[in-house]
């Protein structure tokens, strides 16, 4: 590869104001409460292995540990099984550019000073502002859940619906009453609610919905009719029970409806797709689940998550033949580099550029939003250099693409102000 060319590129990347197309960074409130930090806390997906490689949950891990010594030896068990995953690497890139990490590993040498320059770090009130701002970000999309809040300084406001997908239930149909302040006694009030609570959201400046209905089932949605609907939905409203089959009809009809509802308001839906969370039913959450939904909306815009991976041939083709969606890479590069790597060098033969969203943090920690932000510049410049030196895309285009990804495409498609 062209080193001088790659350089170029990642220049490039790193002097875009990046769009954040997928957040659930702590709020800057949210962040102070927990201040500071350790290094056994500041964690992203690396609990996950840590916890599968265990069998417990960290708390069960450092139960008994009196001491960040103890805890140490019980995260270096681990690390030593699991250190050439991406969601550990990820850490570490964490540690090097923020903590003064200058080794190529965590050790016994070094973790101590590192656990204590992240302490003293994260102590500091202005850390939060002057860590965001390395990042370099015009804004993060923040998933919001049902009558949150967020801080338009540094976030805006994707509304969380899988909610939604539970007003069989009188507790959630009692909760959304009381934040409406209106009554449910029909399938049409229920769908005049979530209408009247996605324009709320809209009207604070909500540019989307969401759905990350895959970690609980199937993405597959199909039309479900109104007598239909409302046949089941009345007989939760009496108290009946509904068999799965009957709350799997309920929640795709409401889907439909939000597709389309989103569609009419010109919001964004977004949804997760493909990767999955520890003993995940992965084939539940292929892309290709979507098509009927897709396709019975065509006036929706849709930003599907995470590169389907590991459907990204597959959402790849959806995108190449479906006008309607959108790729978000949000979380990606932190799974897989060499994945993504993959993933995007196809896309970019077969996906018009505006509609590739190329980052979105998925993590809960700022520190970890500038990490994963640095291996996803590492990764598209990659990729765009391999493009232009063996696949005959030109350097213009490549940088075109750079501004593309990481902000352009997401400010049109949210709407976003300069």
């Amino acid at each position: 590869m062209n080193d001088t060319l790659r350089e170029r590129i990642l220049a490039r990347l790193e002097a875009i104001r990046t769009v954040d197309c997928h957040s659930h960074t702590h709020q800057p409130q949210g962040y102070a409460n927990v201040a500071p930090l350790n290094l056994f806390s500041l964690m992203s997906y690396f609990v996950r292995d840590f916890e599968a490689t265990l069998g417990l949950s960290t708390g069960q891990a450092y139960e008994g540990c009196a001491t960040d010594a103890d805890r140490w030896q019980v995260l270096r068990g681990v690390v030593d099984r699991c250190r050439n995953i991406s969601y550990w690497r990820h850490n570490l890139i964490t540690y090097q550019a923020l903590f003064g990490l200058q080794d190529a590993e965590l050790t016994d040498d070094n973790w101590e000073a590192v656990n204590e320059r992240i302490m003293a770090t994260t102590a500091d009130p202005g850390w939060y502002a002057k860590v965001t701002g390395l990042c370099n970000l015009q804004t993060q999309m923040l998933n919001v859940d049902w009558f949150g809040d967020w801080d338009p300084a540094y976030f805006t406001a994707i509304l969380r619906m899988e909610s939604a997908l539970n007003l069989h239930n009188a507790d959630t149909r009692a909760r959304l009453a009381g934040h409406l302040d209106r009554d449910f006694g029909s399938l049409a009030d229920i769908r005049e609610g979530l209408a009247q609570l996605m324009a709320e959201y809209q009207a604070r400046g909500a540019r989307g919905i969401k759905l990350a209905h895959a970690y609980s089932r199937t993405l597959l949605s199909e039309p479900v009719d109104d007598r239909t609907a409302t046949a089941l939905f009345s007989r939760s409203l009496v108290g009946q029970t509904l068999t799965a089959p009957e709350i799997k009809q309920l929640q795709d009809y409401i889907i439909f409806y939000l597709a389309r509802t989103a569609g009419e308001m010109n919001l964004v839906f977004d949804i997760h797709t493909g990767v999955q969370s520890t003993w995940g039913l992965i084939p539940e959450s292929d892309p290709l689940h979507l098509i009927p939904l897709l396709r019975a909306n065509p006036g929706t815009k849709f930003s599907l998550y995470h590169a389907g991976y590991p459907y990204s041939r597959e959402i790849g083709m959806l995108a190449k033949h479906f006008p309607n969606v959108w790729l978000n890479m949000a979380w990606i590069y932190v799974v897989t580099m060499e994945g993504t790597r993959q993933s995007l060098n196809e896309w970019l033969d077969l996906v018009p550029g505006y509609r590739i969203l190329g980052f979105g943090s998925d993590v809960p920690w700022p520190e970890m939003l500038h990490s994963h932000l640095a291996m996803a510049r590492s990764c598209i410049a990659d990729v765009l250099a391999t493009k232009v030196e063996r696949d005959f895309l030109s350097e213009d285009c490549a940088l075109e693409l750079c501004d593309k990804m990481m902000r352009q495409n997401a400010m049109e498609l949210y709407g976003l102000e300069e």
